[in-house]
């Protein structure tokens, strides 16, 4: 039997992370405009390229727990 935390990690974390590896600048730029709310318009908001490289990084580290997870799961 699979742990709950073991099945939700990879329900959750491999797409998501899988979505943060092939669109890293889409993710990045939700953040960003998450992260200007409240803020004086001052135009459109664009990530930063370090946070582009790190949405990906963060993202390709979720993805593999989530597929270990998947696989603990179906071992």
């Amino acid at each position: 039997m699979c742990p709950p935390n073991f099945l939700l990690l990879s329900v959750v974390g491999l797409p998501l992370g899988l979505l943060a590896v092939l669109r890293p600048y889409q993710v990045a730029r939700i953040g960003e405009i998450a992260d200007a709310v409240g803020r004086k318009p001052a135009g459109r908001v664009e990530p930063a390229g370090w946070n582009v490289a790190l949405t990906r990084i963060v993202g390709a580290a979720f993805a593999l727990l989530g597929a270990g997870a998947a696989v603990a799961c179906l071992a």
